[in-house]
């Protein structure tokens, strides 16, 4: 899936730490906290993937952009690797 957002008015990120525990196993996450009603959290099961995805995260940052149209309002469905 992917998720595009847009008009985010702040100017702090404020991220966080969190730890969700399900009967299938604990789980960790990155929240990212952009205003007051708007948040996303990366998740993973053990702390090292969630380092690795924000490693690739990083990583990405440093790339050249590249244009990808886009129509406002879509969602894009995609198959995860």
């Amino acid at each position: 899936m992917t998720l595009h957002v847009y008009h985010c008015e702040t100017d702090t990120i404020r991220s966080e730490m969190v730890k969700r525990t399900k009967p299938d196993g604990e789980f960790y996450g990155l929240r990212l906290h952009m205003n007051t009603d708007q948040a996303i959290t990366f998740w993973s099961r053990t702390q090292v993937g969630l380092q690795a995805v924000v490693s690739s995260l990083a990583m990405t940052l440093r790339q050249e952009p590249t244009e990808h149209p886009t129509i406002p309002g879509q969602l894009a469905r995609r198959a995860c690797r």
